[in-house]
């Protein structure tokens, strides 16, 4: 008859010196739940209960007894996706108890005996706090939201109104205005629609979390492509060669990678040189093992000196005058934002005079907790 092996095993077998030391001792002191469960959701081992609970009274009970519905609810979806697919499962509870911490979180694991699952180990984390301060700062950003439409409206209104009269005073009374008066007309009517475009771009940057959709399937090469016929008669005036290579699938946020590559295609064909036919390239590379893209964007456009990098990816950082080049200086800060949104980061390389290239990394899988 064939021993048998494990930390059961090795309990029984160990002497009270090494048992002092051993895994009992480690999981009995763990501040976490730890569990297993049979297909049935009943509770086998458990290695610390609350102190008004008796042991036998958990150990043999059904999981979902102590959970609130929608709880458990989450727990069986965590049960069926690890049996289904012997992969690791993250969801978050929140407690059924007055008493003790209010969140947590769970990852369901499997337990498979030749090659199939036959039960499940769960690991229970308080994060109550991480989970108050997520809300405070949820609240705080939806007050930003609000204030940010709100002054966006109220500012917007007087714009249309200096617009609309501008244009109008210009018409009606262009001869009577003279040259000065003219160019000033103008200059206000250029600063009105400079204030817009702020106004806009600065409601994009509050929007890309608050307005973030579901994850889904992703193809970047069909994105970009898109993005490149939006951007086509840039692409025809300035004569630029554009390489579109096979870009991987992900999944993310479909408009918010239309937005990325948006901004960062349309900067590498804004920011060329003089007498110099722009070059842009799009390619990426996989990183299978880690489940990671790096998507790249290069061009030979006017490039920068890379002692300014920290400010270029800031809200209104600008390195360049808007006489040259028009913009407002917030595609970039947007680009990071999306990148960070989505789990991933963004950087860039450049030398001044000989362009640059922008790195996003993305994950190719989002692992959300449900």
């Amino acid at each position: 008859m064939k021993a048998s092996s494990g930390p059961e095993a090795e309990a029984r077998n160990a002497s009270p010196e090494e048992e002092l030391f051993g895994v009992r001792e480690l999981l009995a002191q763990t501040p976490g739940y730890m569990f297993t469960c049979d297909l049935d959701g009943r509770i086998r081992f458990i290695n610390h209960v609350q102190p008004q609970l008796p042991l036998e009274r958990v150990v043999g009970s059904p999981l979902y007894d102590w959970l609130n519905p929608e709880a458990a609810e989450s727990c069986r979806r965590a049960f069926l996706e690890v049996r289904s697919t012997g992969k690791p499962h993250l969801f978050e509870v929140q407690s059924r108890f007055e008493a003790g911490s209010e969140w947590y979180a769970g990852q369901v694991g499997p337990i498979s005996r030749d090659g199939q699952v036959v039960g499940f180990t769960i690991i229970v984390t308080d994060i109550t706090e991480h989970k108050v301060t997520q809300q405070r700062l949820e609240r705080a950003r939806q007050e930003l939201e609000r204030f940010a439409q709100v002054v966006s409206h109220d500012l917007q209104e007087p714009l249309r109104k200096l617009q609309t009269f501008g244009e109008r005073l210009t018409k009606l009374a262009s001869v009577a205005l003279g040259p000065e008066g003219r160019d000033c007309v103008e200059r206000m009517l250029g600063a009105s629609a400079l204030m817009r475009r702020l106004l806009d771009d600065l409601l994009a940057y509050s929007r890309v979390s608050s307005k973030a959709r579901p994850f889904t399937r992703v193809d970047l090469s069909v994105i970009a492509r898109e993005v490149l016929e939006e951007l086509k008669t840039s692409v025809e005036q300035t004569g630029a060669g554009v390489t579109l290579e096979a870009l991987p699938v992900l999944e993310a946020d479909a408009t918010q990678m239309r937005q990325l590559l948006r901004h960062l295609m349309g900067n590498a064909l804004k920011f060329r040189r003089e007498g110099v036919t722009p070059l842009l390239r799009v390619h990426a590379k996989v990183d299978a093992r880690n489940q990671r893209c790096v998507l790249e964007v290069e061009d030979n456009g006017i490039g920068f000196d890379e002692k300014y990098t920290d400010r270029l990816f800031h809200l209104f950082q600008r390195l360049h005058g808007r006489e040259r080049y028009e913009g407002t200086g917030i595609g970039l800060a947007i680009c990071r934002k999306i990148a960070e949104q989505h789990g991933g980061s963004i950087e860039v390389s450049s030398r001044a005079g000989e362009g640059s290239t922008f790195r996003v990394t993305l994950p190719l899988e989002q692992h959300v907790p449900r």
